[in-house]
């Protein structure tokens, strides 16, 4: 607590044990700390408490008052689960989504789609993607496929629409929506084809982790 505000509270508990006016105890007060120390509404509001029994010179904690945000601990929350949302942050800290937002900003995070939630499959869907692998393996067991495949400088877009979450990421060094891959990336991609297809199989259709 403020020293200031410590002595002029005890002030007023003083005079209000030796029983003396709201507005003489103002003045008293303003004398010795000066104009600015007290008025005479604040003095009525303290002793009011002091009559109700509570003399306590602290002020009364205040319920749901925002606490003051912690990046550590804000940035702990986020590398526990980054797909957390505002509203859950705001309650777990309990401080308004402005502070969230304006400490996520300095922390350098931004809300973005990123990760990748298959669709459910059903038996349909594993029964086709067990006979799609089967075609592919079998047609590249008796001649290789790959060398059928024409590459040139061009740029490959997968379409797609899975269902993704957003979660709080880091802002990238740099910004792009297409990336120019690496020449290696291509071979190695053709070469985990045939793992690939063998491990949907070995999955009876299902996804698999790598």
């Amino acid at each position: 607590m403020d020293v200031l505000k410590e002595l002029v509270r005890g002030c007023l508990l003083y005079d209000f044990k030796v029983v003396l006016s709201v507005a003489a105890s103002s003045h008293r007060v303003c004398q010795a700390f000066g104009d600015s120390a007290v008025n005479e509404r604040t003095g009525r509001y303290w002793f009011q408490k002091f009559g109700s029994g509570d003399l306590s010179l602290c002020d009364k904690a205040r319920t749901g008052r925002p606490q003051a945000l912690d990046d550590e601990a804000l940035q702990a929350a986020i590398e526990e689960d980054s797909s957390q949302t505002c509203g859950e942050l705001v309650r777990q800290f309990n401080t308004s989504s402005e502070t969230v937002r304006l400490h996520l900003h300095r922390l350098g995070k931004t809300y973005k789609l990123s990760k990748w939630v298959p669709h459910t499959l059903f038996e349909v869907h594993k029964q086709q993607r067990v006979a799609a692998c089967l075609s592919l393996l079998s047609h590249h067991c008796n001649a290789s496929i790959f060398n059928q495949v024409l590459t040139s400088d061009e740029k490959w877009v997968l379409y797609d629409t899975p269902k993704r979450s957003k979660h709080w990421l880091s802002a990238p060094s740099s910004h792009g929506l297409l990336c120019v891959p690496h020449p290696r990336v291509l071979p190695q991609g053709f070469e985990q084809l045939e793992t690939r297809w063998q491990k949907v199989l070995d999955a009876d259709g299902y996804y698999f982790e790598d």
